[in-house]
């Protein structure tokens, strides 16, 4: 566990915006290479494979690399950032928290709150053209020795250890699912008579509409692909309906988007081998990359398998760290068998 935690908090501390996504995908590509030689990073994805026999399917298996936060949008005469969000966001959150800005060097700044006695009625919520940073100057000028409209905004938050091996911290959502995907793949480049052909594809811009898996099903063509990503878990006054339990393994995605068949195959693979696992009902869209996967040029059976997380976008995402391990388990069962007769 101890390996595990050291994997998910290196990844969740490397920036990452959407389309910025470079140092997240070099730190993977290089957890990559002792197995998968060809693991690159280039047009905002990563890319490597286990196997390329052309008489085998091939299963993708994908999370994303990109998570939220914010850009420079301006600067006020005044010395404060404009910041506009880049992915869903609840503003309730922000005021007050600490963030980091990407300029010339990583400035240290805050989100500035108005005093409780000046808020009135709706101001407690900011719009996004109201949300500002203090990094401490006092007029642009001095600002502008550093920032520029266009940096990248960060939440100034570490990944920590909580009790009962759960973790908090940012951009857990998807460097978890990264991490799955990673222990997963090292586990199948040892296997002997791996049935199929695996692509690790750790996509970039999936908040921002999924770009980067759609450039990923269209230059890899897979035959099946897994999006591994987190999905809403259960929280304080949460509907049990709608969020799945830390803990208790990862969820199996049912979907209209989404093979019936390849879910059930999943879910009988949790089952032979004994791994926890939840059913996520989604009668829509996944939202996830396998909405994309889905649509490979030459027709693509796609599937979710996704991670319980409490408070999905914040500064303080938690998972449970057992949940990755057995997200990893699932991955590695389920692609020893994918495409055997």
């Amino acid at each position: 566990m101890p390996q595990l935690f050291e994997l998910i908090a290196e990844l969740s501390s490397l920036y990452g915006l959407s389309g910025r996504e470079q140092s997240a995908g070099e730190a993977a590509v290089q957890h990559l290479l002792p197995f998968a030689p060809d693991a690159v990073f280039e047009s905002g994805s990563v890319t490597a494979h286990i196997g390329q026999n052309p008489e085998k399917m091939t299963l993708m298996l994908c999370a994303h690399l990109d998570q939220v936060g914010f850009l420079v949008t301006d600067i006020t005469a005044d010395g404060f950032l404009r910041i506009g969000a880049v992915g869903g966001i609840d503003r309730r959150l922000l005021l007050g928290q600490p963030v980091t800005v990407c300029g010339k060097m990583q400035l240290p700044g805050v989100i500035s709150i108005l005093p409780p006695h000046l808020l009135k009625g709706e101001q407690a919520v900011p719009e996004d053209a109201q949300l500002c940073v203090d990094l401490g100057f006092a007029d642009a000028e001095a600002v502008r020795k550093y920032v520029s409209e266009g940096d990248a905004v960060y939440y100034g938050t570490a990944c920590r250890a909580l009790r009962n091996g759960y973790l908090t911290g940012p951009a857990l959502d998807d460097r978890c699912g990264v991490a799955a995907v990673i222990l997963a793949a090292e586990q199948l480049a040892k296997a002997d008579d791996l049935p199929c052909n695996v692509t690790v594809y750790l996509s970039g811009q999936e908040e921002r509409g999924g770009r980067g898996a759609k450039l990923g099903a269209l230059n890899e063509c897979p035959d099946y692909a897994i999006a591994v990503d987190v999905t809403f878990g259960m929280a304080q006054g949460e509907s049990p309906k709608e969020c799945m339990e830390l803990g208790k393994g990862p969820a199996i995605g049912i979907s209209p988007v989404l093979s019936y068949e390849m879910s059930q195959a999943l879910i009988e693979t949790a089952k032979n081998k004994m791994i926890p696992y939840q059913l996520e009902i989604m009668p829509g869209a996944t939202g996830t990359d396998a909405d994309a996967l889905a649509l490979a040029p030459f027709g693509c059976e796609a599937a979710t398998v996704s991670i319980p997380l409490r408070y999905m976008h914040t500064p303080v995402e938690v998972i449970a760290a057992d949940d990755v391990l057995k997200t990893a388990e699932l991955l590695t069962e389920y692609a020893k068998e994918c495409g055997r007769e």
